[in-house]
């Protein structure tokens, strides 16, 4: 006959929780890095911007919202075989640079002999969160 020793019940009921534990803890960290490695990106900021061309030039004013970086891009096409990428920053006045963002009432200005008449398109780019602001086409002397 065997003698059953009383504590070998609680042996097993320990083992059994540290076992469950354990998997709570692995399949918690799991899910944490799992969520956790998506990256979070800034939205897209809230700004009314108005394109327009005059003459040889192209013009941007900013007409309220969030204030932007100098260093937003523009993406320029003129006509069917022009494609540059500018920054903001590079064709404001200097009294609008002097607290480094492009904000209501500023004005970009782009100054280029070769709009007259041709199709323009513009897109504006904010460099913080990645997104695109303004888009638009329009032809010479029309605005947007």
């Amino acid at each position: 006959m065997k003698h059953k020793r009383a504590d070998d019940e609680a042996v097993s009921e320990i083992v059994g929780t540290i076992l469950l534990l354990g998997i709570t803890v692995s399949l918690f960290s799991v899910i944490c890095a799992i969520v956790l490695s998506y990256p979070f990106s800034p939205s897209s900021p809230s700004t009314n911007l108005v394109g327009m061309v005059e003459e040889d030039y192209l013009l941007i004013e900013h007409r309220g919202g969030k204030a932007l970086e100098l260093g937003t891009k523009v993406s320029l096409t003129i006509g069917d075989n022009m494609s540059k990428i500018i920054i903001v920053g590079d064709y404001l006045n200097n009294e609008s640079k002097g607290d480094n963002r492009w904000g209501i009432g500023e004005w970009f200005v782009y100054q280029n002999n070769n709009i007259t008449g041709k199709k323009v398109g513009i897109a504006v780019v904010d460099v913080e969160s990645d997104s695109v602001i303004l888009i638009e086409t329009f032809q010479g002397n029309e605005g947007c």
